[in-house]
């Protein structure tokens, strides 16, 4: 892999932090948004912050549109719940806004994500039988019913089989048109990596790159997939932040480095 620690230098983007800042490129002004605490919950936040003033944070624990205090460390958390529209429950979350289709973009995360955008959050096959994992909670809600997901991700070998070991919340099932005949709606997939940018929808019915992350290769890509991706024509480079967005995370939004602890051996925390 030839990801450097940083890009653009000792005060450039880690690459973690990038996965945040594309991340918040998927987020439009005006959206309702479902995202946990971590990249996602920042994510959020940085694109209220810049170009999405309007757009609004759900969180499945029951916070309905908070204003949230940096930084929280879990969905109860009460820096999570700082002045809502409502303090409701997981059923309001899921029932009242996802499962009627009111969320626009869902984040979500797993252990293994397949060709065709499945997650598994809920057991692996290893060579000594299954190993569980924590399961759905709500993902297989936002999954189900939200227009876009998108999905924060370190590449690995392991998290990105042919197909996964169990289909925890469905991305495009078998193939194009599986969503619709299992009852479902369309969606939008897009998986951000720390080497790529990864997408696709029903018409497909599988991931294609479609961009690089600064340093990576397509080579780079294709050593730590355990699927052969499609690739585009045309791979775009994710842009980094500008100066100020950089000071917004870290400074603003994460001044701790609670969720960038390489931040602390790089040197670059905020002091």
């Amino acid at each position: 892999m030839t990801v450097t620690d940083t890009v653009g230098g000792a005060v450039g983007a880690l690459p973690r932090e990038l996965l945040v800042f594309e991340g918040a490129r998927q987020i439009r002004d005006g959206d309702c948004v479902i995202a946990g605490t971590g990249l996602p919950l920042l994510a959020g936040l940085v694109a209220q912050r810049t170009h999405a003033p309007s757009a609004r944070l759900l969180i499945e624990s029951g916070v309905v549109f908070p204003k949230v205090v940096p930084t929280p460390l879990s969905v109860v958390d009460p820096r999570i719940m700082h002045a809502p529209s409502k303090l409701g429950s997981l059923i309001e979350s899921l029932g009242g806004f996802v499962q009627r289709g009111l969320v626009s973009t869902g984040f979500l995360g797993g252990a293994q994500i397949d060709a065709r955008a499945n997650i598994n959050s809920t057991w692996i096959e290893r060579g000594t039988g299954r190993v569980r994992l924590p399961g759905s909670g709500g993902a297989n809600d936002i999954a189900s019913h939200c227009a876009t997901i998108v999905i924060l991700t370190s590449h690995e070998k392991r998290r990105f089989p042919e197909r996964c070991d169990y289909v925890t919340s469905p991305g495009f099932l078998d193939g194009p048109g599986a969503r619709r005949r299992a009852g479902l709606n369309p969606v939008r997939v897009k998986v951000v990596t720390d080497l790529c940018v990864m997408e696709g929808d029903d018409t497909v019915g599988e991931l294609t790159v479609t961009a690089l992350m600064p340093g990576a290769t397509v080579e780079d890509v294709l050593a730590h997939t355990g699927f052969t991706p499609r690739i585009a024509d045309t791979l775009g480079v994710v842009a980094a932040p500008a100066p100020g967005q950089l000071a917004l995370l870290r400074d603003v939004l994460d001044p701790e480095s609670r969720y960038f602890p390489e931040r602390l051996k790089n040197g670059t925390a905020h002091e």
